[in-house]
């Protein structure tokens, strides 16, 4: 990176001259400075540009888009001349050795454009979108700055898609440059998603005062986007959810979380617990897995499902491509899937229902298979039990009744096992399936990494 030395404070003495300046006007008696207002303005303009090219190291942005549904990104900028800029970032497909125009103009204020195609007009491009919800939206970039103020060493622009986010140029370093694209990624890509190995209980714990609330933590990668709602009945803030901006050691967020007056906006990744902290005072927020529940599940009412059949069906067996299972529990239902086919003669499994849970002596799963174009099934009678945990949640354990001997049974045995197993199930509502009916997670108690989602019918 160059070297150029400029006083930044030159920037704002410009700039303040030209918001209090007139209009030209060369019929004026006395002109109040030295400069006419045109002459002010390129000089303000070439300040900037000049301000720039100073940073030895270019500067860094971290811009969150919209931060009620999507995160932060971060860019490098290297301007190495008054037309040409190098460009770097943890988002799109940059390319660090090419380099792209950029100008320095004046509209209603001084405004920053990247003129030529770079990485952050991926951003802007409404065909690059992260889900079909924001089709036609992309994610809500800009390609043009508006000056706003100088802070310090810091110059402050404003984004011209929407002027009430500020974004901040902070001077890079040389470690910015080479953490960028490795640090950051690697935080995104493996830090901060759900390790699918681990529990599928993943909470942000508040501690305050003395005082403990919990919150589950659900993390859209696409979006860089995390929904963080209250499992604490009496949580005082219900909704903590926020943007998230991957840094090279855990990741920022927009907005910040205010409590009692702190504002928490950096967890910092702790790698000998897999958990991140954010922690400013008597206020401290730990995102971590938990493999022992100590707190309450979202409330299902088994056994008593909404619609009154009182049976449910396994979601994976109805609509795959949007099952909120564990990965883990979907890894087994595959490899179950294709054990029962290869021992099955070609037969494959199309559906699996629990019937009858409102009794505990009339219950049976029922394993719906394919054989030569016709369907078949197959019932295995339960009872179940129901206990409850020190915290409340309550355990239902499924007992096989009268064992069906049938030369079906083994390729159906590892899902058997599954169900049969002794430690029972936890069993949570998950979201609504419909305006009418629920889904339901169930998950071993002693294997929390398996979460296996049905829905009521």
């Amino acid at each position: 990176m160059k070297k150029i030395k400029i006083n930044t404070y030159q920037l704002i003495v410009a700039l303040c001259l030209f918001v209090f300046s007139s209009c030209d006007n060369n019929n004026d008696p006395e002109l109040l400075f030295e400069d006419t207002p045109t002459i002010r303005i390129e000089k303000s303009i070439a300040e900037l540009k000049t301000s720039l090219q100073s940073a030895e190291n270019g500067w860094k942005m971290t811009y969150f888009t919209d931060d009620t549904e999507l995160g932060g990104f971060t860019f490098l900028f290297d301007f190495i001349s008054d037309s040409e800029v190098l460009m770097d970032s943890d988002f799109g497909t940059p390319d660090i050795n090419t380099a792209s125009l950029y100008d320095i103009t004046l509209g209603s204020t001084v405004k920053l454009t990247f003129t030529t195609k770079n990485v952050i007009h991926e951003l802007s491009d409404s065909n690059n979108f992260p889900d079909e919800d924001l089709r036609g939206q992309g994610y809500k970039g800009s390609f043009e700055f508006l000056f706003f103020k100088v802070e310090g060493e810091d110059i402050l622009f404003k984004s011209n898609r929407d002027r009430n986010i500020v974004v901040r140029f902070s001077k890079a370093t040389q470690d910015d440059w080479s953490s960028l694209t490795s640090l950051n990624k690697t935080m995104l890509d493996n830090n901060i998603p759900k390790n699918s190995l681990k529990s599928v209980f993943r909470n942000i714990t508040l501690e305050n005062g003395g005082a403990t609330t919990l919150y589950n933590f659900s993390f859209n990668k696409a979006r860089r986007f995390a929904t963080v709602t209250a499992i604490t009945p009496d949580a005082e803030k219900t909704d903590l959810s926020f943007g998230i901006a991957p840094t090279a050691t855990g990741f920022l967020i927009s907005p910040a979380i205010e409590i009692d007056g702190i504002e928490l906006n950096e967890f910092i990744y702790e790698p000998e617990n897999d958990e991140f902290v954010a922690e400013s005072g008597d206020v401290k927020l730990t995102l971590k897995y938990a493999d022992d529940l100590n707190f309450l599940l979202p409330f299902y009412d088994f056994g008593n499902e909404s619609r009154g059949n009182n049976n449910i069906r396994l979601y994976r067996t109805n609509l795959p491509n949007s099952d909120l299972s564990s990965e883990k529990f979907i890894n087994f239902f595959t490899d179950w899937e294709e054990h029962f086919t290869s021992t099955q003669g070609g037969r494959a499994v199309t559906r699996v229902y629990l019937y009858n849970l409102d009794t505990d002596d009339n219950s049976f799963i029922q394993v719906r298979y394919l054989s030569s174009g016709r369907t078949f099934s197959i019932n295995f009678d339960f009872t179940y039990t129901v206990t409850e945990d020190a915290v409340g949640n309550k355990i239902y354990k499924f007992t096989e009744s009268l064992p069906v001997t049938t030369n079906r049974r083994a390729g159906i045995l590892p899902f058997l096992e599954f169900m049969f197993r002794d430690s029972g199930f936890y069993v949570q509502k998950m979201v609504n399936f419909n305006a009418n009916q629920n889904t339901i997670g169930i998950i071993p108690v002693d294997d929390t990494t398996m979460l296996a989602q049905w829905y009521d019918f």
